[in-house]
């Protein structure tokens, strides 16, 4: 993994995936990082997905503190890869059904928080469970895609029946989590293969995306998990998305 050793007086910027600079002081001062934006609620990353390297932040000036926080690249130095909040991609995902999809599912948190707070005498919007996910997802996912089949199923994790939703013609098929509790990252990686199983049956499902909400933030380096349970599989792929 690349780092920023050959610059020892560069330090290391967090950023969450909508934008917002965390500190551009991570490795001088760890306890300013954040797992969640405490603006926005998205996941934060401090290093390119593609390559490794870390995001430079603020550097260092003997006998001076920096102050003030710099602006975030929008893409990689080392591979050029664009960041998530870079212009790039916000103008690729206008077209791009995948896009469109991480872009609404990232986002979700940010209107689920909105609609805690109504009018007057109106009870607040509440997302208890994977259920009332699973409506306002019924609800949202109109904005983007036109053709949106809710499918019924008991995984053999639970008693209770899921509603994934089959995205056509794109070939898309999305399934939605809530993380439970603390230390539930195998429990999770298991139901991501169960899904998995049963949606490959499908010979048209191209993708399969997963979705972890995760309010309390009891997953562990969740930018991480993502890059590992996202992979192709036998005859789809899987996309996992984790967002508080």
């Amino acid at each position: 993994m690349t780092n920023l050793i050959d610059n020892p007086l560069q330090d290391v910027m967090q950023v969450c995936r909508n934008g917002h600079v965390i500190t551009d002081l991570l490795q001088a001062y760890p306890d300013r990082g954040l797992s969640h934006c405490d603006r926005c609620g998205a996941v934060t990353i401090d290093r390119c997905a593609t390559c490794g390297l870390e995001i430079p932040g603020a550097v260092h000036v003997p006998g001076l503190v920096p102050v003030g926080r710099s602006l975030p690249p929008e893409f990689c130095s080392a591979c050029g890869a664009p960041f998530p909040w870079s212009r790039k991609m916000e103008l690729a995902a206008e077209g791009d059904p995948m896009a469109n999809l991480e872009r609404l599912l990232r986002r979700l948190p940010r209107v689920i928080r909105q609609l805690r707070s109504r009018h007057i005498n109106r009870p607040a919007f509440q997302v208890a469970d994977e259920r009332d996910l699973e409506d306002l997802l019924r609800a949202l996912l109109p904005i983007y895609f036109e053709d949106i089949r809710p499918e019924s199923r008991t995984p053999t994790y639970t008693h209770a029946t899921r509603t994934d939703f089959r995205i056509k013609p794109h070939g898309i098929a999305l399934t939605i989590k809530r993380a439970p509790w603390r230390d539930c990252e195998k429990q999770l990686g298991e139901q991501l293969q169960e899904d998995v199983t049963y949606h490959e049956k499908e010979t048209t499902c191209k993708t399969l995306v997963g979705f972890i909400h995760d309010p309390e933030g009891f997953l562990r380096e969740p930018a991480q998990l993502e890059l590992m349970w996202s992979k192709p599989q036998d005859r789809l792929e899987l996309r996992c998305i984790i967002a508080g």
